[in-house]
């Protein structure tokens, strides 16, 4: 049976084994993931975290010409508000359900919601997405999406976020992409085939689609981006397409592993394109299917050695690195840190699954004494372990790095930074020296006390991580 004939797809723990809480050593995670089960963590604390509905709502903001209903109470709405913080174009309401709307329902107040938006904004899609709320009253959207899509013309997307189907904020991104394919990507599967190439960019920076595309442009093959900042189109199109590269082997994989099990489009097996060495990789792995391998070897002997020339022979030999991003990038980091001289003390990342089983497995043989904290939003926990480790550099994104910099760590957030490819390399580079040769404002920092008490950072690391009784 067909994945996409369910609502939703099932969830990463079901489906990778995806943990959201570690603590440990590399050579353990991956001693671990090499069984048949993995047991699951769960946290007696959590300080905070984000959640499916957020990550679901990243990738609907990037569908061109698009209005997106948020079905649910009104203070579901502020996970909206990310977009609107980060300049996003997309348009998007919320029901406003109240205690009469959750036990009598709430279908007319929706149609309502979808009439009014048609009218004032004639979208190409409408999103109608879930939340708690809905997936416990057990609301009937897909009444109402059969009702008007007859009506208006229009496709509308159901996405059944739930909030409490996994415990890890990446299965929005699955949810997400499941309705999308469900609805926009036609009946057919078995669309004829063409030379065109899908490029899976999922909440990625514009400028890091840019030097993908650059980078991809030597093959000669027409790219088809999606879903980021598509039209509705590219999903019937990208059904057609010869193979599917992943821009990032985390986000978009539910996509790629689809349109390859459904739609026979092939999956290539790449890593992320970042740091000099990662960007080789990955245009040899997409080179060799193509068999244009030696046009990528080309491509990448010359782009090496202009990045070497605008890098002037940069080094982070001698200094320790501690890296805590979303999973994909922290790895490819990782690599990147080590190609430039530097030592990886620790690494904290979003989640782990079954898609890091090589880098888990490449990792245990070069540095299997690393530690890896496997946490999304759990501020505390990581300074706990930064005041242990006192590192001379922290890559990150922009969550609690005023925290970090408290520590008198030079720190760089990467949240903004596009550092994919050779181009992404310079960047990177460019923001470390920085960070390196600036060191007065962390310093100044370090004399404020700290918000957590000492009682906090007496416990160990992994205090509050417990293995899930079932």
């Amino acid at each position: 049976m067909s994945p996409l004939r369910a609502k939703a797809p099932r969830s990463r723990e079901k489906r990778l084994d995806t943990l959201g809480a570690w603590f440990g050593k590399v050579s353990v995670a991956s001693k671990e993931f090499a069984g048949d089960e993995i047991a699951q963590r769960i946290r007696t604390f959590a300080q905070s975290s984000n959640d499916d509905l957020l990550y679901a709502l990243r990738i609907l903001s990037g569908i061109r010409n698009s209005v997106t209903i948020i079905h649910g109470p009104r203070g579901c709405a502020a996970a909206g508000l990310y977009h609107t913080a980060i300049g996003s174009n997309t348009r998007w309401i919320v029901t406003d359900l109240d205690e009469r709307d959750t036990i009598m329902g709430a279908d007319i107040k929706l149609r309502k919601s979808i009439l009014a938006l048609y009218h004032r904004y004639h979208p190409s899609v409408v999103f109608i997405v879930g939340n708690p709320v809905i997936a416990i009253n057990n609301d009937d959207i897909q009444s109402v999406v059969e009702e008007l899509h007859e009506e208006l013309e229009l496709p509308i997307v159901p996405v059944y976020v739930t909030g409490f189907s996994s415990q890890n904020a990446v299965s929005g991104y699955d949810t997400a992409l499941h309705s999308l394919l469900k609805y926009l990507s036609g009946n057919t599967s078995t669309a004829t085939k063409n030379e065109t190439l899908n490029l899976l960019s999922v909440a990625e920076h514009p400028l890091d689609r840019k030097e993908a595309v650059d980078l991809l442009d030597i093959f000669g093959h027409e790219l088809i981006i999606i879903p980021d900042d598509s039209a509705i189109d590219v999903f019937k199109s990208a059904v057609a397409a010869k193979a599917s590269i992943l821009l990032s082997p985390d986000a978009p994989e539910y996509l790629g592993v689809i349109l390859q099990e459904k739609y026979d489009v092939p999956l290539i097996d790449v890593s992320r394109p970042v740091g000099v060495e990662g960007t080789g990789r990955w245009l040899k792995s997409i080179g060799a299917f193509l068999g244009k391998e030696n046009v990528a070897n080309e491509l990448h002997t010359r782009k090496a050695a202009e990045t070497a020339r605008q890098i002037g022979g940069f080094s982070l030999k001698g200094l320790k690195v501690y890296i805590s991003l979303s999973s994909a990038n922290a790895f490819s980091v990782l690599d990147l840190v080590e190609e430039l001289g530097g030592e990886v003390t620790g690494l904290t990342i979003t989640h782990l699954d079954r898609l890091h089983i090589r880098q888990l497995d490449e990792l245990t043989i070069r540095t299997p004494s690393l530690q890896i904290h496997v946490s999304d939003g759990q501020a505390f926990e990581e300074i706990s372990i930064l005041r242990k480790l006192l590192p001379d550099l922290y890559l990150g994104d922009s969550t609690h790095l005023g925290q970090v910099a408290r520590l008198g760590i030079p720190v760089v957030s990467l949240e903004s930074l596009a550092f994919v490819g050779y181009s992404g390399v310079v960047r990177l580079v460019r923001r470390i020296k920085s960070a390196l040769a600036n060191g007065s404002y962390e310093l100044s920092l370090a004399k404020v006390n700290s918000p957590y008490q000492e009682a906090w950072f007496r416990r160990s690391h992994n205090w509050h991580i417990k293995q899930e009784v079932k």
